[in-house]
């Protein structure tokens, strides 16, 4: 009997095989595996080309979610805006099925996103990122395109933070009960708020570095849209603001507000709001790994750790409110 597998290593020469049956790539085509995370990323290049092969893990997104993405990106991508885009083979098809030892796994080929990763934006950089967001969310607003990978409905995220922390904080109930008065502090406030002042649409996700790269003549290309979802736009300003928010300068914050409201203007609302957005943030990515490090495909992530990070939220949310 072999042994069962929660996420396994596919072999880089079959996934190249299998491109290169799929696609008409060069024969002097190679395969690196970058990187091993939600999904696994590789990069296959050649003397005149570079695209980048996703391989979604076991049972982390439904198939009717990544055709939703390929449908989104290719829509992005016929208004201007500069994003990884999926790559047809042969037979104009974008998604291929792997039979991993886990279960079924999906692939999709992309285009490459030109330039590098820039952790710290310069002022000028911060409003050309703000500039394209703005784009992006003028093109997604009150849009549908399907089933997406998440829904950042702020009472469905408290719903879903709760039921995962309750089994972890057993022994921490201080910081429990913390993010249970949170999620009642966020009622009382969204209540007395005019819904209409909120825009909604389809949310990057995951606006930060690791997601964009940037040219030497401050070309962005977006990419890695895994956590894309319907929700208030604002949403992807609050996880801009919350990444890395002890070395990001508010010059830097102002500069990508003034880029984006060149193409969105923010109501009064959404700018009161965009603090508790950047909190949303921190629960969602607080949540997801406490659910995806559960001990069985990653190591279990500690309570005392997790208890620690609300006691960062808490502390966000005191500095946010003394603003």
């Amino acid at each position: 009997m072999t042994f069962p597998i929660e996420y396994s290593s596919l072999s880089t020469a079959a996934l190249l095989e299998l491109a290169c049956s799929k696609y008409s790539l060069s024969a002097d085509a190679t395969i690196t595996f970058l990187k091993r995370g939600f999904n696994d990323t590789y990069l296959i290049e050649s003397q005149k080309e570079k695209y980048i092969l996703r391989v979604y893990k076991h049972n982390w997104r439904i198939l009717e979610s990544i055709e939703t993405e390929i449908q989104l990106l290719n829509y992005l991508k016929e208004n201007g805006i500069p994003v990884s885009y999926p790559i047809s083979d042969n037979q104009k098809q974008f998604i291929h099925s792997i039979e991993a030892p886990e279960g079924m796994r999906y692939a999709v080929l992309f285009s490459y996103a030109e330039g590098e990763q820039i952790r710290k934006l310069s002022i000028e950089q911060a409003e050309l990122l703000g500039v394209q967001t703005g784009k992006i969310h003028l093109l997604t607003q009150n849009k549908n395109f399907g089933k997406t990978a998440h829904n950042y409905d702020i009472d469905l995220q408290f719903e879903k933070t709760l039921n995962t922390l309750k089994l972890i904080l057993v022994n921490h109930t201080d910081e429990y009960n913390y993010v249970v008065q949170l999620k009642g502090y966020f009622t009382e406030l969204f209540s007395d708020i005019d819904k209409t002042q909120l825009a909604a649409g389809i949310c990057h996700g995951d606006l930060q570095a690791e997601n964009f790269h940037l040219t030497k003549n401050n070309r962005f290309t977006f990419f890695d849209f895994d956590f894309f979802g319907e929700g208030y736009l604002i949403y992807d300003i609050g996880v801009f603001i919350w990444y890395d928010h002890k070395n990001k300068p508010k010059e830097v914050v102002d500069a990508f507000l003034k880029g984006y409201q060149t193409q969105r203007k923010l109501s009064e609302t959404e700018i009161k709001l965009l603090p508790y957005f950047s909190t949303l943030r921190a629960l969602f990515q607080m949540t997801l790994y406490c659910q995806i490090s559960d001990g069985k495909q990653l190591p279990l992530w500690p309570a005392q750790q997790v208890a620690d990070f609300i006691k960062k939220v808490e502390k966000w949310v005191a500095n946010s409110e003394k603003v």
